[in-house]
C-alpha cells in the first residue's frame, strides 16, 4: 500500500512540474512561408503597379529553403460595397516564378506588375500568396484600390543638352476638380539599353524645371515626365507627357544656373 501511495506521488509531482511552465502556450506554426513583405498597389495614368518583395522566413520563423512562387488572384468590386471581401470571385491573374518573373519585372530584391486591364470608377483587389515548390501556400495578403480616371498628362516638355548634364522644363498643369497637384515626377530612360524608364527624384518637384546631371557624353537620353495629384486619400500620377530627347555633348553650350 505504501509502494503504491509512493508511486502516486511521483506521478503527480513530476505532472505539476511539466506542467510549471510560466506565459501563455504559443500555437505551433507552420512551416509554410510568410505573407509578402512591403506590397504597394497605387495608379499610374492608365494602368496600376502592385509591387512587393519575397517573404524570408517561414510562419515558425525559420528560414525559407528556397524563394517562393508568387500566386495573384484580382477581383473586380463596386466602390460602393461595404465588404467587397465577403464576395470573393477573385480567379488567378498570374502566378510569378521569382527565376523568370514575366511578366512581373524584377528590382533588386523587389517585383512590380503593371495591370492595364482597368477601368475608372472600378474597384480592383488583389491577394498575393506564396506557394512552395511543393505546391504548399502560405500566408495571404491583399490590397484593394479604386480607379480614378487618369489625370491629363503634363505639356510643353522640352529638354537642352550640356556638356555632361541636360536641363528639362515644361508648363505647369492645372489640376481637374477634387484634385491637387502635388508635384512632378521625371523619368529617364537611356535610348538603346534595352532598360525601362527609371525615377530620378523620389519627392515631386514644385518647380518647373529640372538638371539631370553626371550624364555621360554621346549617350542618347530619352525623357517624361507625370504630375503627381492627391484624389481624394489616394495619391496618383498622370498620363506621362511626349518624351523628349537630349544628346549631352563636350563644347555644347553650358548650364544655365536657376
Amino acid at each position: 500500500m505504501n509502494v503504491v501511495r509512493l508511486i502516486g506521488f511521483v506521478g503527480l509531482l513530476l505532472f505539476l512540474t511539466a506542467c510549471g511552465k510560466k506565459g501563455p502556450v504559443r500555437p505551433l506554426q507552420a512551416q509554410l512561408p510568410e505573407a509578402v513583405r512591403n506590397v504597394e498597389l497605387r495608379q499610374r495614368g492608365a494602368e496600376l503597379l502592385l509591387g512587393w518583395q519575397l517573404p524570408t522566413r517561414n510562419q515558425n520563423e525559420t528560414p525559407l529553403e528556397a524563394p517562393p512562387v508568387v500566386e495573384i488572384y484580382r477581383m473586380r468590386f463596386d466602390p460602393a460595397d461595404d465588404c467587397p471581401e465577403c464576395k470573393d470571385r477573385s480567379t488567378l491573374l498570374h502566378s510569378i516564378n521569382p527565376e523568370l518573373p514575366h511578366p512581373a519585372r524584377l528590382s533588386g530584391d523587389r517585383y512590380q506588375l503593371r495591370d492595364r486591364q482597368v477601368a475608372a470608377g472600378q474597384g480592383y483587389q488583389y491577394r498575393l500568396v506564396p506557394r512552395t515548390a511543393s505546391g504548399q501556400h502560405g500566408s495571404p495578403l491583399q490590397v484593394r484600390i479604386v480607379f480614378a480616371a487618369a489625370p491629363a498628362a503634363p505639356a510643353g516638355l522640352r529638354a537642352k543638352a550640356h556638356d555632361r548634364s541636360a536641363t528639362l522644363s515644361w508648363h505647369p498643369l492645372q489640376a481637374a476638380a477634387g484634385q491637387t497637384l502635388l508635384g512632378y515626377r521625371v523619368y529617364r530612360r537611356l535610348e538603346g539599353s534595352g532598360q525601362p524608364a527609371i525615377l530620378l527624384n523620389r519627392q515631386p518637384l514644385a518647380a518647373l524645371r529640372y538638371d539631370d546631371l553626371n550624364l555621360e557624353n554621346g549617350r542618347l537620353y530619352s525623357y517624361r515626365i507625370r504630375a503627381l495629384l492627391r484624389h481624394g486619400e489616394q495619391r496618383l500620377e498622370s498620363l506621362p507627357s511626349a518624351a523628349v530627347t537630349a544628346l549631352p555633348q563636350a563644347g555644347n553650350p553650358p548650364q544655365q544656373p536657376l
